[in-house]
């Protein structure tokens, strides 16, 4: 009998544990009182427990001047290897209004201030850590649910100084569903001067870090430098920095070289939202990190932004690169619904050295929705052999916030260049980018090599360079045939014969013509109100649709919505995706369709491809200036058949073309009827 009361009381202890609140009295590393005892306690005994701190100003490790009690570990600091134990600095009578009262300093020989090992639901607040190997480490799978909030790390007592730990935070070796930080001013941390990384998540997964200052001194105002800002490392999954509530925004930003890098293969699905990354915590001017968020290594499926505006990181002010994406293996990343390179208003400019750089190789990344602008070179930049199959959406690029008013990139849009491959620019009506008002090109396609890369449905305008640039900088005239090699394998642009327009429906037939590789497979004919370039060529600033080709290379193109001062431009991409430049523009005018006789035989070529026997006969309709031209396949007069004014009548006349044909090289050409200089029909030449 008594063996079972014996054993129903061990039963009934372990469902009645004692909680202790163990208290600091003192500043000693050891013995009673001491914080090393305390935490020796809560290990030892079961139960929920609480470490207070009750020191005296009479103690000798307070600091009058500045209104903290220091302690001095002289070995490291007991392991926490017990669940359920508060850490509270915060219990103590609250002499530093500037921070944390308890001052803990390992005079850069200590390895931790807090080392919790395979213990949950530990939480540690209010304390200034400095000069630790480690601030504050996590490890192991059964660490989850503990709190770090409310401390200085890496800072002196008032935050406006360096004192760094090596490495401020550190959750490391398969701990998770932990927290740094929080959802008030009161939990942010202060994670800055710290000699490596200020927190650092290495094989861990589903932590939330958020509400931190990291890289800024307590105001949000200037830098106190980290190496690295949050570092998310090895396999680190489904880990969350920052959130959409405001009051879970980090500051990350002053940091020597990444603000927040990724990196790993198994660096997976980890969401980075709603941060100022670059920037003061107005997000008005720039306290720069060299990069500022950074993918790498293999890193993949990670999402940089959101769905909601709530969800949008300024990514601004930072002197390299806003966001980069870098290296083999890294793919499928998403940046969506950022600002970089502006305030948060999205109407002035806080500069980034490039908005975003695609490198390394990697490739299948999705930049969707953002507002890309004000940055010092590049907005996008693709770069390198490999960076292959990204998909750039929906961005506005060198606008502000509106897609209206100028707030440019000062070299190109976009630029790819050295070796990318089938990336696609638009994809769709709904999917175009706005492209307009950059100090270089719209788009820049730069070597021999960058093949296949889709630019389509998109409002590209107000660029200083071209719309589309293939390199060779400046328009690059069509060749016959299309047989030359370049970016995009240089195709070349469509040559629009005929703009009929009603003035009376507001509506145009558009018919052209393309010079391309046989035998020739359907090509897509985009059409665009241009803005006027000065060029003369594009730029594409309203979409309006698109055709495809016969199998010759002539296509027609129906619209309505067209006003008698627009000027229509045009693209084609091959099937394997290569678009060309804008063609070179073409004005509507007021001319009736009614005015013009349709029928079929209204100009006619044979024999085609032409031999010395080969006859041009036409037919007017009405009193009219007549125009026969020769055009080659960039839209120049080659030869001037006839100019001869015409009394009111039906009048048929034969052209021969003896003699014209020795005079051209072999290639593709445009026999263009114009009644008082609109053109009536048009037809390809072929000369052999």
């Amino acid at each position: 009998m008594r063996k079972i009361f014996i054993i129903l009381s061990l039963v009934w202890g372990t469902f009645n544990l004692p909680a202790n609140n163990f208290i600091v009295t003192n500043t000693g590393d050891s013995g009673s009182g001491s914080l090393r005892d305390a935490i020796n306690n809560a290990n030892i005994y079961p139960g929920n427990h609480t470490i207070t701190f009750n020191i005296p100003v009479n103690d000798g490790g307070y600091d009058v001047s500045k209104g903290v009690w220091v302690i001095h570990p002289l070995s490291t600091m007991p392991y926490i290897t017990k669940s359920n134990i508060l850490i509270d600095g915060t219990s103590q009578t609250n002499n530093n209004p500037y921070g944390p009262d308890i001052v803990l300093d390992g005079n850069k020989t200590i390895d931790f201030a807090f080392f919790v090992y395979n213990a949950s639901n530990i939480t540690i607040t209010g304390f200034t850590i400095q000069r630790f190997i480690y601030g504050i480490q996590i490890s192991g799978t059964s660490s989850q649910n503990n709190i770090i909030k409310g401390n200085y790390i890496g800072v002196n007592y008032n935050a406006t100084d360096t004192m760094g730990n090596y490495i401020g935070i550190e959750l490391i070796g398969g701990t998770n569903h932990n927290i740094i930080g929080g959802s008030t001013a009161a939990e942010s941390n202060i994670v800055s001067g710290n000699n490596h990384i200020g927190i650092r998540v290495v094989q861990s997964s589903y932590n939330t870090i958020k509400g931190n200052y990291v890289g800024l001194n307590r105001t949000g105002d200037a830098a106190l430098r980290n190496y690295d800002g949050i570092s998310v490392e090895g396999v680190s999954q489904h880990n969350l920095i920052g959130g959409t509530a405001t009051a879970e925004r980090n500051y990350v930003s002053g940091n020597v070289a990444y603000g927040i890098p990724v990196f790993g293969a198994g660096c997976n699905f980890n969401v980075i939202s709603g941060n100022y990354i670059g920037t003061d915590v107005t997000g008005s001017f720039g306290i720069p990190n060299t990069y500022g968020v950074l993918f790498d290594d293999g890193a993949s499926y990670n999402l940089l932004g959101g769905n909601s505006i709530n969800s949008r990181n300024i990514i601004s002010g930072n002197s390299g690169y806003g966001v980069f994406i870098y290296n083999m293996g890294t793919q499928k990343d998403t940046v969506r619904n950022n600002y970089i390179g502006t305030d948060p208003s999205g109407t002035s400019a806080v500069s980034n050295g490039n908005g975003i750089v695609v490198d390394g190789p990697s490739y299948q990344h999705t930049i969707d929705n953002n507002l890309i602008s004000g940055n010092l070179q590049q907005g996008i930049d693709i770069h390198i052999t490999g960076s292959d199959s990204n998909i750039v959406i929906r961005n506005k690029i060198g606008t502000d916030v509106t897609g209206t008013l100028a707030l440019p990139n000062h070299y190109d849009g976009i630029r790819i260049g050295e070796g990318p491959q089938h990336n696609f620019i638009g994809l769709a009506p709904d999917k175009g980018n706005i492209i307009a008002f950059n100090g270089g090109n719209g788009i820049t396609v730069m070597n021999d090599n960058d093949w296949y890369n889709c630019i389509s449905a998109n409002s590209i305008f107000g660029n200083q360079g071209l719309g589309i640039d293939l390199f060779p900088a400046g328009v690059t005239l069509n060749d016959a045939g299309d047989a030359d090699t370049g970016p995009n394998q240089l195709m070349n642009f469509p040559v629009i014969t005929s703009l009929v327009y009603n003035a009376g429906t507001n509506s145009m037939v558009l018919s052209g013509n393309i010079d391309h590789v046989l035998p020739l497979i359907a090509i897509k004919i985009e059409v665009f109100k241009s803005d006027h370039s000065s060029s003369g060529y594009g730029q594409g600033k309203e979409y309006l649709g698109f055709t495809l080709t016969d199998n010759l290379g002539n296509w027609t193109f129906n619209s309505t919505g067209i006003d008698a001062m627009d000027v229509i431009t045009t693209t084609s991409t091959d099937v394997t995706g290569n678009t060309s430049e804008f063609s070179l523009n073409k004005s509507v005018t007021t001319y009736s369709i009614n005015d013009l006789s349709q029928s079929e035989n209204l100009m006619v070529v044979f024999p085609n491809p032409v031999t010395s026997n080969t006859l041009i006969k036409y037919s007017i309709k009405r009193g009219s200036q007549v125009t026969v031209a020769i055009y080659d396949c960039c839209g120049k007069i080659i030869e001037l058949l006839t100019d001869e004014f015409q009394n009111a009548g039906i009048y048929s006349i034969t052209e021969s073309m003896a003699g014209i044909q020795g005079k051209f090289k072999p290639g593709m050409y445009f026999c263009t009827l114009k009644t008082d200089g609109k053109v009536c029909k048009s037809i390809k030449l072929v000369i052999e």
